[in-house]
């Protein structure tokens, strides 16, 4: 028998009686189950006892099914038997029938108690055996105690497992804890294999059994192994096997994944894997105990990627003779770690495709058996090899240098002497810890500067490290801890810039050679520190570079006895360990301005200079008291202290008693505000560690009317004192309320003292218990009744509270002690320093510095009578300017700021909305003295008319205060913030202080309630400040855009009678929604309240009344009267009720510390209220009238559409009436979704993402049409019938609803208003259920798709043409938000949604998800939400900012589109938020690497911290219009250089040559990557002429006359010339002409005397024959042209180029052209373009419309464009390049001969053959010069749209159709009304120019600039860039069977104009053009630019003009 050897001993193989027991044979199963038990029970225990007939009775009836009479007979003799031994049978007998109630009557009613012991008779073992699994669940929980009897447990487990009782087995398992690894067995027994649960289950055949076991702990052994072979195998291959699809190459086979892990296996059988063998690509046999494998694994399983091993006993993987035997080639990932192998197999160095082997924790000794390891390929694929924990000791190089691909090498923990040296392969991390290494290799840097990431040398013997260790340039962690190191390499020469963690700890850093610690030795200095000349120890010195970069440095354990030097300047460091350096004694001050450090270790050191109480506190503590001597910090004492009251309550008074200890004689002025200094000295018995403190008192009075602007004066950190008068009693305390709400809403948790005066007025007698009273009535203003501090008001408790007599003085002392004691306790948060007591916090010396200078500053600017504000710049030159200012970053700035204002030395406000917080105002007096003219104004109609007031009327009242043109829109703005002016129109604001306190008639006669009307109150726990103000301005700008829409709407409809406007609130449809529409009569608005009256009905907001005693709640009240019974205008107010309230206000909508809300919204019954009206008694009103709950109106609307009242039950209230805004009845019928027609599941599959809040998007259809569904889910009861009326639960349940409805009714209501092409449009919208229909994305979010092409892509992953589209798309959409006045807020990339990826493509975006919004009302917003990371810095907690927030989101989404990253900036959003605000963006890479110049300047423009540096969407639009912007790649400096060379070739090199003989030399520029690839490479010899290609050879002519050829093969330097030829004259220009024969060449070199050599090369090397082609003799001979003629001057050749497919060369000469005919190289021809002395510089050729040849040619003196038709040699056009505005000139076309007569009109506007003298050259002032042939009169200046006479049929997307319409940024001038202007006007261009706009001048003096430089062929246009730096394009197309030229674009890049003017210009790789510049000192710049063809400029103009077109077709719908 096979396998005999493995078999157990057969002694073990004890099968007893007690085994037959528990497994039953076959036999004994076919016995009744009940007889078989009871002969059981009639041997209990093994001896024989009597059974009684009743026992026979109850198992004859259980047999008979008959339930009940066995339950009867069991109770009976349960009842009669007393013996527990009895009563256990009956257990038994009711276990073995599975009666459940009978078992559980036993256990609880009998107290049957089951015994532990697993005898045969046990009722659970009985239960277990028949597989009752409820009986076994009761009784196994009878059991007394936590644990159950293992033993029993166990027994039954392997007794169901034989049963096959399945339910039994879990419930075993999984409830009870049974292991199924155990053996049943019984007291004093042995263990018997057939106990065993799964040798049992397998035995019996009950294979789910044995898989349940097998997953849940249960392992094969041998046994079973042996005893089943086949069904073992078949569990194995059924359920431990994954199958899936293989590669195509095995047609039908699938591919198998082997997971036979974890099962303890002690062999594998070769028969297990054979017949599947070419199927496996995955083997995991991990964590068995396997000792050796089956001859096939691995080597004969074809198809293996993936062989786990790992976890076993292999001393070694089966052996291969030869490598044939291998065929395991795909092998990718192999683990064999934890095993004991001694070597790796040799067979592995023949896996040439493996990527990643593990073999660590083995006996490793050698890498492989050298001697054993023939032929072998090396593992070129190997990207990870670890290692670790062996016994290696050498790596041999021969295996380690086959590694080509190795990215990880982790050999840590083996015995390795020394590390190989380094080889070529890209190696990031490297682990070689705990060695015994004592040296590193040197030339790490060599091959691994630009990859290694992680290198780990920690815990070896390294007494120093070489320098190639601190050069490697990507290195981010190193670490050499637990060595022996004494120094470092020289710091100058690193150049680690990447480094973030240097770990050198437990080293001898410190020590000197000899072991003795120096006398001073710091590891790192800053450089040029002075050292003392008794140091001789090496220096260790710190680069300055790693300040940027390194976050963590370990220094302890080291013998250290100073600090480095130049660790005080590593400023981005987190965490430094400095513990357990005995020579340590003191920390550098300058340790703290390490302001990112959070751990300081700084263990075990005594440290003399920082006192052990600030150690104690922690790192941040011991930062700020070193920053503090850093920065000489002093104890500051001064605090601002703000004195506020109604007006005569005797606040000046007090203050003088305060200050002068008497009582003043003189009643003071009624000034508004005065400021004065006050010293407070320490009181006696105060432990207050100060001796005094000092105020800057500002004392706020005035008349009440100026009570509203005071608030502005507030500010944080400052000292309250609200001073009222106790003898007005209960009326002064409700006044109270006024100021504490205004200090709360603008210094939240400021320290406020309540002071009562004239103390005297109240009677002695009374006085304890009247100012209990009061005391309490203020208590109850500022705590809710639980005695918590109450929301909206500072924190006042009976402590700050205090009276006080200024007449007689009583309570003053007690005063100057509280105002002491209360001053010393308040703390400063958030300083620099640390969180300190403000009084006599430490307070940098410089910040001193600049409070002394800003006062200074501000008494010369009043003894000047000058303006009192600062604006930044000037700030920051007073900063600057400070003597010994360290002020040196932003937030360092913002804090000396917070210092000035905190002290009243400053008033600042930081909203960024229009620039506010670039105003620093000097004096409050001066500023309250301007705001004084406002509230001056009284409600004259001449100035303000009903509270407005016009724009320039408000500039007026500027004049004479110093604020200027610059700065009124940050003073307007500081009018808006403090309600003090809120604009509400674009040029008018209203003043809320000429308001009137009530309407200005008697309203309350027309609001008597009636059927018609429905109300709605909002109660409130307190009405914020501001909160009328910002409504009514609200409501103002709201209500006259709907006068605008309607006037729109109406424009034909004339008005009657007289002039009236009528509002809509909703669209015009009157189907299923209402519609809200009025005849306004009159509006009316007072200071808290607006009235609009209608005919039949009106709609009113108004506060509604308070009762401060009872509750101190105010609040609104809205009634809506509509006879029509429309009530739609209430969904209008609460919505503007709502969002004012979550913007401005957002304390309201928190709830009290009892859970109570602070705002509440009730709707009264309007049934109620119609018949109360008819009550006389209004006390009734509160009984008779229902108030719903609008919490209890939502979870109704969510039910059904009727409320019922419990006063009337029987009259439902219908809540469409009641609610309207939940129904969404303002929304015009078409909106709504018709369910039935609605298809979407809520599955997994079908969901798009999450938005905000809980939301969910779904992927539907909606009438067939694929749809995105935002649907908003509300949490439902489980059973709302029975619900409780008034819980908690509810409340959060209505919240959730109530948050759903707002949330969804928000932004449906803004995504109904926006209809742009690039915004998601609106398709629907849906109450039951609540979601709304969108456009459905078909290619989902830009995140995404960057995502999938970011990964084969270094920057632009979509192209840049898509690019461009989607950036331009995005800002389109943002400026049409911004002229909504919406803020987006959460502009990313997930809220960008693809429709397309093609370039072609009107439409690739659209932006969606404004959940959060801003509607900003001309007011700019408030609120923090927003993405980390995309939020602008300035989104801070009470900041208002504007639009600005979106352009800085809009700067990072560039930053995505250009590299395909997120912008990451950290984990953390406080460390994001940190990083942005200092001025930290994500890196992306140099503008030549980038290549999009424009895009990303513009990126950088848009995340300028200063908002006001960013542009406006608007003029991102129009900039990008502009061609230049998509097409300027990027420049490159390329250094001082004398002559520039492109190659012809389809290479992207261009060549820079300079200097001459020994000092020549050469730089090659690859444009294709912006990089310099050599620099300055020396090649002696004399100055060159000229250069050209051929081949794999240069030909380099010089002024010496001769031509030198040098070999590029070898890509080595030029440095000898493989040959040398001597020319007549000077080579000027050379041309390589292919021969028909192979590797053939002419090469022609025009020569400086017009003469043309020709040399013929084969095979890269010229014959030595040569030709030369004589100019003048042919002009003369062939030409007649004499001698004498200006035509035979000895022209140098200029230009060549080949003609007609290479059968001619065309070269110039002078002002003519001559043809070489190449098949007889002879000259055939000459033209004449020009006439002398123009000479011919520039010639290329191209195709025209029909794809025939044309020539063109350039001049240097008329600066003419004249075009050839080559085949015909005919002049066909001319073009004067000297226009300064060039766009859209066009110019005729002659027909060239050969076309047929009569195929085309003839459309020249002159003779063709133009002559010099027909140009004249003008100038004016105005336009400059202008240099006019006689067409240019009537050049085609067409509008955008105007030119459309190319035929209708022409396909638009032909590169010879031009783009119809242009534009270019420089001639257009963006339209003022963006909306309205469907196509943007050119200015028209007369052609009728008077005589006196021009005037002749010389010819010689017009602008070089407009010189042509070069002609240049480009695709299919003409690219002439000229002497300016610009490029004119020129296309050719089809004018009525004709053609014409046209001037398509004009390129100009502005950033050149500083690099000189444009020398030449190339073509490189036919898509690039590049464009040197050259400076007066010969300083050279390359501007690189896309060579686009009509096609590209035909989708670039096509975009936006066709977005514009959309755009109108949008309004026009509308």
């Amino acid at each position: 028998m096979a396998g005999t050897s493995q078999r157990p001993p057969s002694m073990y193989w004890c099968v007893g009686t007690e085994g037959l027991a528990v497994c039953p044979g076959p036999a004994m199963e076919t016995h009744n189950g009940a007889e078989d038990m009871g002969s059981k029970l009639s041997l209990p225990g093994g001896s024989s006892t009597v059974q009684c007939p009743s026992m026979e009775e109850i198992h004859t009836a259980y047999k008979q099914r008959n339930l009940s009479r066995a339950r009867d007979l069991l109770r009976g003799v349960c009842e009669e038997s007393e013996s527990s031994q009895e009563k256990g049978q009956l257990l038994s007998i009711a276990a073995a029938h599975g009666d459940l109630e009978t078992v559980q009557f036993l256990l609880t009613e009998k107290r049957v108690e089951l015994p532990t012991e697993p005898t045969d008779d046990n009722p659970a073992v009985v239960a277990a055996h028949f597989g009752h699994a409820e009986v076994v669940r009761e009784l196994l929980e009878s059991l007394p105690g936590p644990c159950t009897p293992q033993r029993l447990l166990n027994w039954m487990l392997a007794l169901a497992c034989q049963r096959g009782h399945l339910e039994v087995v879990k419930l075993l398992v999984l409830t009870h804890g049974a292991d199924p690894e155990n053996y049943a067995v019984r007291k004093n027994e042995f263990p018997v294999i057939v106990r065993l649960p799964l040798y049992a289950a397998i035995k019996a055949g009950n294979e789910d059994i044995a898989i349940f076991l097998l997953r849940h702990g249960a392992y094969f052994c041998s046994y079973i192994l042996l005893d089943s072979p086949e069904p073992s195998k078949h569990l194995l291959r059924k359920y431990f096997i994954e199958a899936s699809a293989l590669p195509s190459s095995y047609p039908g086979k699938i591919a198998l994944r082997v997971k036979w892990s974890h099962l303890k296996l002690p062999w594998v059988d070769l028969d297990w894997l054979l017949d599947i063998s070419c199927q496996i690509t995955e083997l995991d046999l991990s964590a068995n105990c396997l000792p050796s494998l089956p001859s096939i694994i691995p080597w004969g399983l074809i198809n293996l990627k993936k062989l786990n091993l790992s976890n076993n006993q292999l001393g070694e993987l089966p052996c291969v003779q030869s490598s044939d035997e291998i065929i395991c080639s795909r092998l990718l990932e192999i683990d064999i770690s934890s095993n004991k192998l001694s070597h790796l197999p040799p067979g592995f160095l023949h896996l040439s495709k493996l990527q990643k082997l593990t073999a660590s924790k083995n006996y490793l000794e050698r890498l492989f058996e050298e001697e054993n390891a023939t032929n072998w390929i090396g593992l070129r694929k190997l990207q990870e090899l670890d290692l670790a924990d062996n016994r290696l000791t050498e790596l041999p190089v021969q295996f380690m240098h086959s590694f080509k691909s190795l990215t990880s090498l982790n050999v840590s923990r083996n015995n390795l002497k020394s590390f190989p040296d380094p080889w070529s392969c890209p190696l990031k991390c490297c682990k070689a810890s705990k060695n015994a290494l004592e040296s590193l290799p040197d030339k790490m840097a060599v091959f691994w500067k630009s990859h290694l990431r992680d290198a780990d040398f920690s815990e070896n013997s390294l007494k120093e490290v070489p320098l190639g260790l601190f050069q490697l340039d990507a290195l981010m962690f190193l670490r050499l801890q637990g060595n022996q190191l004494l120094s470092l390499p020289p710091q100058e020469k690193w150049t680690c810039t990447q480094l973030k963690t240097l770990d050198l700890s437990r080293n001898q850093l410190g020590k000197n050679e000899d072991g003795l610690k120096t006398k001073r030795i710091s590891l790192f200095t800053t450089r040029g520190r002075q050292r003392s000349g008794t140091e001789t120890a090496s220096m260790l010195e710190f680069p300055a570079f790693l300040s940027e970069s390194l976050e963590v440095l370990c220094l302890n354990d080291n013998h250290l006895d100073a600090v480095p030097p130049s660790v005080c300047l590593l400023k981005n460091l987190s965490e430094l360990y400095l513990g357990n350096n005995p020579g340590l004694r003191e920390l550098p001050p300058e340790l703290g301005q390490l302001g990112n450090l959070w751990q300081l270790d700084i263990e075990d050191l005594n440290i003399s200079n920082v006192p052990a109480e600030v150690r104690k506190e922690g790192p941040k503590a011991t930062l700020s008291f070193l920053r503090a001597q850093l920065r000489k910090a002093e104890k500051c004492k001064l605090m601002k202290m703000i004195l506020v009251g109604p007006p005569r309550q005797g606040k000046s008074t007090l203050l003088e008693i305060l200050q002068t200890g008497k009582a003043p004689q003189l009643a003071h002025s009624e000034a508004t505000i005065r400021t004065t200094k006050w010293e407070l000295q320490r009181p006696a018995g105060s432990k207050a560690k100060v001796e005094s403190v000092e105020f800057n008192v500002w004392d706020i009075g005035g008349p009440a009317s100026m009570a509203t602007v005071n608030q502005c004066f507030f500010t944080d950190k400052a000292l309250y004192v609200v001073v009222w008068n106790l003898a007005l009693g209960e009326e002064a305390v409700a006044n109270l309320q006024f100021w504490l709400l205004n200090i709360e809403a603008k210094a939240p948790n400021a320290v406020v003292l309540v002071v009562g005066t004239h103390l005297d007025l109240i009677e002695a007698k009374f006085r304890v218990e009247r100012i209990a009273t009061l005391r309490a009535y203020v208590l109850a203003l500022c705590r809710s009744p639980s005695g918590s501090r109450a929301t909206g008001f500072p924190d006042i408790t009976f402590k700050h509270l205090h009276e006080i007599s200024c007449k007689n003085l009583e309570g003053q002392e007690g005063l100057r002690q509280l105002i002491f004691h209360v001053t010393c306790n308040m703390k400063d948060v958030g300083s620099t320093i640390g969180c300190q007591k403000l009084a006599g916090r430490l307070i940098p010396r410089s910040y001193i510095s600049l409070q002394e200078a800003v006062l200074a500053e501000q008494q010369r600017r009043s003894l000047g009578d000058q303006v009192q504000y600062l604006t930044d710049r000037q700030l920051d030159q007073l900063v600057e300017q400070t003597p010994g200012n360290d002020i040196k970053d932003y937030e360092d700035l913002q804090s000396a700021i917070s210092f000035l204002i905190e002290t009243g030395t400053l008033l600042h406000f930081p909203d960024t909305s229009h620039g506010l917080r670039n105003l620093y105002f000097l004096d409050p007096i001066w500023l309250s003295e301007c705001l004084q003219r406002i509230f001056n104004i009284k409600g004259s109609r001449s100035v303000a008319k009903n509270g407005v007031i016009q724009a320039e009327d408000l500039r007026m009242l500027l004049v004479g205060t110093g604020f200027t043109q610059q700065t009124e829109e940050q003073y307007f703005q500081f009018l808006a913030k403090f309600e003090i002016a809120l604009p509400v129109a674009n040029d008018s604001y209203l003043l809320p202080h000429l308001l009137p306190s009530k309407p200005g008639l008697d309203t309350h006669s027309m609001r008597h309630p009636m059927a018609n009307t429905i109300q709605r109150v909002f109660k409130m726990s307190f009405v914020p400040v501001g909160f009328w103000q910002r409504f009514i301005a609200r409501m103002l700008i709201s209500l006259a855009e709907m006068d605008l829409q309607l006037f729109e709407n109406k424009k034909n409809t004339k008005s009657r009678n007289r002039k009236v406007t009528i509002y809509s609130f909703t669209g015009s449809q009157r189907n299923r929604c209402s519609t809200f529409r009025v005849r306004r009569n009159q509006t009316i608005y007072w200071q808290e309240g607006l009235l609009v009256t209608f005919d039949g009905g009106y709609l009113s907001v108004e506060s509604s009344d308070v009762n401060w005693k009872k509750k101190k709640s105010g609040g609104i009240k809205i009634i809506c009267q509509s006879e029509m019974r429309d009530f739609s205008a209430m969904a209008f107010i609460t919505d503007h009720v709502n969002s004012l309230i979550d913007q401005w206000f957002p304390a309201l909508t928190a709830t009290e510390s009892d859970g109570t809300p602070l705002m509440e919204q009730y709707v009264p019954c309007p049934v109620c209220e119609a018949s109360w009206a008819q009550h006389a008694d209004p006390n009734e009103r509160s009984e008779s009238v229902q108030y719903f709950d609008m919490e209890d109106c939502v979870l109704t609307a969510i039910e059904r559409d009727f409320i019922s009242c419990p006063r009337h039950p029987d009259l439902p209230v219908p809540l469409q009436e009641l609610v309207p805004e939940l129904f969404m009845t303002d929304f015009p019928a078409r909106l709504f979704l018709e369910n039935s027609k609605l298809e979407h599941t809520e599955g997994e599959n079908s969901i798009l993402g999450q938005g905000g809040s809980g939301t969910v998007i779904y992927q539907a259809r909606y009438q067939g049409q694929p749809v995105a569904v935002k649907r908003f889910h509300i949490k439902k009861f489980k059973n709302s019938a029975n619900a409780p009326a008034d819980t908690m639960l509810r409340h959060l349940r209505a919240m959730d609803a109530m948050k759903n409805f707002s949330d969804f009714r928000q932004e449906a209501s803004m995504l109904h208003a926006l209809q742009h092409p690039c915004i998601v449009s609106l398709i629907g919208i849906s109450i039951h259920p609540l979601c709304f229909a969108l456009e459905l994305a078909p290619l989902g979010s830009l995140n995404t798709v960057l995502s999938e092409n970011a990964k084969d892509s270094s920057f632009m992953p979509l192209g840049h043409m898509l690019t461009q589209k989607i950036a331009y798309q995005i800002a389109s959409g943002l400026a049409y938000l911004h002229k909504k006045n919406i803020i987006f807020c959460d502009l990313k990339s997930d809220n960008i949604l693809v429709w397309s990826l093609s370039a072609k493509e009107h439409i690739n975006i659209k932006l969606s998800d404004y959940g959060i919004s801003r509607q900003s009302f001309h007011e700019g917003a408030l609120g923090v939400e927003g993405t980390p990371g995309y939020q602008a810095p300035e989104i801070r907690p009470r900041i208002v900012y504007d639009e600005k927030v979106d352009m800085f989101s809009y700067g990072m989404v560039l930053y995505e589109l250009l590299s395909g990253q997120r912008p990451a900036l950290g984990h953390h959003q406080l460390q994001i938020v940190k990083k942005l605000s200092k001025g930290i963006r994500p890196v992306l890479g140099q503008p030549e690497e980038v290549q999009f110049h424009r895009l990303q300047a513009l990126m950088m423009e848009c995340w300028d911290t200063k908002p006001e540096k960013r542009p406006l969407a608007l003029s991102v639009v129009s900039q990008m219009k502009d061609p230049t912007f998509a097409t300027f790649m990027y420049m490159l400096p390329c250094g001082k250089q004398s002559a520039f060379f492109s190659s012809q070739s389809q290479e992207y090199t261009v060549v820079f040559w300079d200097g001459k003989e020994e000092s020549r030399n050469y730089t090659v520029v690859n444009t294709e990557k912006g990089l310099l690839e050599v620099q300055r490479m020396t090649c002696p010899g004399m100055k060159l002429s000229c250069q050209l290609k051929v081949q794999s050879s240069v030909w380099i002519a010089t002024e010496d006359q001769k031509i030198y050829i040098y070999s590029l093969k070898g890509m080595c330097p030029l440095s000898v010339p493989q040959q040398a030829l001597d020319t007549p004259a000077v080579v000027t220009c050379f041309l390589a002409v292919p021969v028909i024969k192979k590797n053939s060449f002419l090469v022609l070199a025009g020569l400086a005397d017009g003469l043309v050599a020709v040399f013929p090369v084969a095979r890269g090397t010229p014959k030595e024959s040569c030709s030369y082609l004589c100019s003048h003799t042919a002009n003369r001979s062939k030409f007649c042209i004499p001698d004498e003629d200006a035509r035979q001057n000895p022209y140098p050749v200029k230009a060549m180029e080949v003609v007609n497919s290479g059968s001619e060369v065309w070269y110039s000469n002078g002002p003519g052209l001559l043809v070489i005919d190449c098949t007889i190289l002879d000259i055939s021809r000459r033209l004449e373009p020009y006439a002398a002395p123009s000479m011919v510089t520039s010639l290329v050729c191209s195709s025209d419309c029909r794809g025939e040849e044309m020539v063109w040619c350039l001049d240097d003196k008329a600066n003419c464009l004249v075009m050839y038709h080559s085949a015909t040699y005919q002049l066909c056009a001319r073009y004067f390049c000297g226009d300064p505005n060039p766009l859209r000139d066009t110019f005729s076309v002659q027909p060239s001969v050969l076309e047929t007569p009569g195929s085309h009109k003839t459309t020249s506007k002159g003779p063709v053959e133009e002559c010099i003298a027909d140009v004249s050259i003008m100038y004016s002032e105005e336009l400059g010069t202008q240099i006019l042939t006689h067409q240019d009169s009537l050049t085609d200046y067409c509008s955008m749209s105007s030119y459309s006479s190319s035929p209708p049929h022409q396909d638009p997307r032909s590169p010879s159709s031009l783009p119809s319409s242009l534009t270019s940024y420089s001639s257009v001038p963006f339209s003022a009304n963006y909306e309205d202007s469907d196509r943007l006007q050119e200015p028209s261009v007369t052609s009728d120019r008077t005589e006196h706009d021009l005037s002749p001048m010389d010819g010689e003096t017009f602008s070089q600039h407009l010189q042509a430089v070069k002609v240049l062929a480009v695709k299919d246009l003409i690219w002439v860039p000229r002497h300016g730096g610009d490029i004119i394009v020129i296309g050719l197309e089809k004018d009525s069977g004709a053609q014409r030229g046209r001037v398509i674009a004009v390129l100009k890049a502005r950033e050149l104009n500083r690099h000189g003017v444009l020398v030449d210009a190339a073509v490189v790789a036919k898509d690039t053009v590049v464009c040197s510049f050259a400076n007066e000192n010969t300083e050279w710049c390359l501007a690189v630019w896309r060579g686009w063809g009509a096609r590209e400029f035909d989708i670039f103009y096509q975009s936006y003009e066709e977005l514009g077109r959309l755009e109108a077709c949008t309004r026009k719908r509308r």
